[in-house]
């Protein structure tokens, strides 16, 4: 369901990056994905010129069908979706669009930040700095005219602050952390972990994206080789 035909008629404007990346002068129009409802309506109330707004949807599958129909100029998507994964849907996003824009949202969340900003996607910023304009945020709408990538300062620090950290002895693994690995070295996915060690199926994904961030990988699979590289895994693989 395409949220803007939902949202309420409201006053006021209200002066942000995502309002004056839709203002006249710079005559683009956008398509929004993300599963944070409230985000959206957010972002949908500082935008001044909201004909601009193609669609907002929650889901990938819906956010396809809006850019197979509008083709906008650019796309802002969140990692997370009710359905599919938004940086995903960003690279899927060009075939279907190929001068299309991409700008990833993230919160303060580590791992959306970690995975986001090594993405193959033209931008990267952070939430709260959506809301904001000043010159950093002038400077991406520039990157993008220009065909190049961008990344905030917060983004930045935050990336180059992981990379030293990844530099240090190898992390300490709680027991519970150390049995999940040993279970996805020998190949079984979360449910069948989380059948295994009695836990929830959303634990086992907590636990997994903690353990993405201290080994500096992006994926289950990059997990698995560098766990059997270096020998921190007390199962054999696959």
């Amino acid at each position: 369901m395409n949220l803007v035909t939902d949202m309420p008629r409201l006053n006021g404007i209200h002066a942000s990056t995502m309002g004056w990346l839709l203002s006249s002068e710079i005559r683009l129009s956008a398509g929004f994905a993300s599963s944070r409802k409230l985000l959206l309506y957010g972002l949908y109330r500082s935008i001044q010129n909201r004909r601009r707004v193609d669609f907002m949807v929650t889901t990938a599958a819906e956010a396809i069908e809006g850019l197979k129909r509008h083709r906008p100029g650019v796309l802002i998507v969140t990692p997370r979706l009710d359905a599919g994964d938004g940086l995903d849907l960003a690279k899927q996003a060009r075939s279907l669009v190929p001068d299309i824009r991409t700008i990833v949202l993230c919160d303060l969340d580590q791992d959306d930040l970690f995975e986001a900003g090594r993405a193959d996607v033209d931008a990267v910023v952070t939430e709260q700095e959506c809301f904001d304009v000043d010159q950093q945020l002038r400077n991406m709408l520039i990157s993008l005219s220009l065909g190049r990538q961008y990344r905030s300062l917060a983004v930045q620090r935050y990336l180059l602050e992981e990379e030293q950290g990844w530099r240090k002895p190898h992390p300490e693994l709680t027991a519970r952390e150390q049995q999940l690995m040993d279970l996805w070295v020998e190949g079984l996915g979360d449910r069948e972990v989380a059948d295994r060690l009695g836990v929830s199926y959303g634990t086992v994904r907590s636990h997994g994206r903690t353990l993405r961030k201290k080994l500096g990988v992006n994926t289950r699979s990059q997990l698995v080789l560098k766990v059997l590289s270096l020998g921190l895994s007390r199962a054999t693989g696959f």
